[in-house]
């Protein structure tokens, strides 16, 4: 049973089958007429895309070809990535490979025969930075290198499996970082380091791209995107108008300094900032009635969590118990003293 398969079920999503057509097999031209029907009813996807409540995943299908990224895949991918972030209800966009590859950058036969220049223009929506306003989480296993390695460093957080290879190879061809990779990088993980990779072309693996600090969680094989979920799920609990703000601020200060980049975010900070304000009278309200007081960080809304989401309560508890074990010697030896 494969891992999306187990989501499907974890979130109890309905699949929704395809409308059957009804033929009729009068003739071979009658046969030739639907045919032509069908593949216009239904094109060609690349992009498959699931929701899950208000978290959105978006994987990249050309497994014969390690999910590289052709001009139509490109354009799927953007039309994908602006539905999510024109859809209201959804916060979280997790960006993922099918068949355990991410993603192997461009289509090297596309790239000879329509050209560079083609490649980059269809790509275009993949150089905004940020990728979205709202959350983004790159689900790495496999291979993300070239510019599959951009779309993972575009995103705003990175599950990565260990075993999962990462690195420019576009170097060997004389491709450069199409994306602002490079860039990128060296915001991520220093000039030093990036300079090395951009500058060899040396792959690396999950387990040090999370010493470089480019992963925010490090997994074992085949669970990068139920992890990937399960941090978005963690991440739909918070107030969703701040969360932007300080991820707009932050990346601001990084990757767009002084640009008409910058002065677009700092507008959407300002039309957030109504909204936040509501969201603080609401949360101090919480917290005087005592949700998240002492620095908790579970049942923050009405929703029943999972099991999964209440794993800190685990270090709460200890915590506790210490205490009242504490107070109860405390107490012991306070009736010592006082028998003596």
């Amino acid at each position: 049973m494969s891992m999306r398969v187990i989501i499907r079920k974890l979130f109890s999503v309905t699949n929704l089958c395809a409308p059957r057509h009804a033929v009729r097999f009068a003739s071979s031209d009658a046969k030739k007429e639907t045919k032509k029907e069908a593949e216009k009813i239904e094109p060609i996807k690349n992009i498959l895309i699931e929701k899950y409540g208000s978290i959105t995943t978006v994987s990249i299908d050309r497994q014969t070809t390690r999910n590289s990224l052709d001009i139509l895949t490109l354009k799927q991918l953007t039309d994908a990535i602006n539905a999510f972030d024109q859809d209201a209800e959804a916060k979280v966009l997790v960006i993922s490979g099918e068949g355990g590859t991410f993603c192997s950058g461009f289509d090297m036969d596309e790239l000879e025969e329509k050209g560079y220049q083609n490649m980059t223009d269809a790509a275009a929506r993949l150089l905004r930075r940020p990728l979205c306003d709202k959350i983004t989480i790159a689900s790495v296993s496999g291979y993300a290198v070239a510019q599959g390695f951009e779309l993972a460093l575009s995103c705003d957080l990175r599950v990565i499996e260990d075993t999962a290879v990462l690195g420019c190879l576009g170097r060997r061809y004389g491709v450069p970082q199409s994306l602002y990779g490079g860039r990128k990088l060296t915001s991520l993980i220093g000039l030093s380091r990036a300079l090395d990779l951009l500058m060899t072309g040396r792959l690396i693996s999950g387990a040090e791209a999370n010493q470089f600090g480019l992963a925010c969680k490090l997994t074992s094989t085949g669970t990068a995107l139920g992890e990937s979920i399960k941090l978005a799920k963690s991440l739909t609990k918070f107030p969703e108008n701040a969360l932007i703000m300080d991820k707009l601020a932050s990346i601001n200060s990084q990757l767009n300094p002084n640009s008409e980049e910058s002065m677009r975010d700092e507008a959407v900070m300002t039309s957030l900032l109504g909204n936040a304000i509501v969201d603080i009278s609401a949360g101090l309200k919480k917290f005087q009635a005592g949700v998240g007081k002492h620095g908790k960080f579970y049942k923050l809304t009405e929703v029943p969590l999972k099991d999964w989401e209440l794993e800190e309560t685990v270090e709460e508890i200890e915590v506790r118990e210490g205490q009242v074990k504490a107070q109860q010697r405390n107490e012991t030896v306070i009736q010592e003293e006082t028998k003596k």
